[in-house]
């Protein structure tokens, strides 16, 4: 069984949720925002993060993504789905991690496509580290600078661990 050593307990990861989500409702207070969670892994962070978006009219949608295989990135991004219509609307994507930067670009460029009013980003963890293709995300809880591996609050280790409340790096 593998073990994980915290990098942000319940209490920290609770605490920036709520500072995102004020930083959040500021910027779209009185606006209607469509924030499109990234499953699996961004569930979790954007149950939490709504609930606490005071003034600001919600719609959720969500789209499934993959590109890791296992503890490795791929490099390709995989969609069972079609993505949810956004044009006109201020679009907040809501996901777990980013690191190489391939997903999120990917997805940035579907989303562009379609017209929305706007576009950002709501990241638990930012691991610049790993980045091969530029991207910058509006709102990041944390920025994680090793290229470690990181499981809880919504990050797995090939399915297991996602529910941890904590963000902890696998060691070992």
């Amino acid at each position: 069984m593998a073990s994980y050593r915290v990098l942000f307990s319940a209490e920290q990861i609770q605490q920036r949720v709520t500072e995102l989500a004020a930083r959040i409702a500021a910027d779209y207070a009185g606006k209607r925002l469509l924030c499109l969670v990234v499953l699996r892994g961004g569930f979790f962070f954007a149950a939490d993060l709504i609930r606490q978006l005071k003034g600001v009219e919600v719609e959720m949608d969500f789209v499934k993504l993959q590109s890791y295989a296992g503890r490795k990135s791929g490099g390709r991004v995989r969609s069972g789905e079609a993505l949810p219509r956004v044009s006109g609307y201020d679009v907040l994507v809501i996901e777990d991690l980013v690191d190489t930067g391939t997903t999120l670009a990917g997805l940035h460029e579907a989303l562009k496509a379609q017209g929305p009013r706007s576009l950002r980003y709501a990241i638990v963890v930012d691991k610049k580290a790993r980045r091969q293709v530029p991207f910058e995300c509006e709102y990041v809880a944390f920025d994680v600078d090793a290229d470690t591996f990181l499981v809880g609050y919504g990050m797995d280790d090939e399915g297991k661990n996602r529910t941890l409340p904590f963000i902890g790096a696998a060691q070992g």
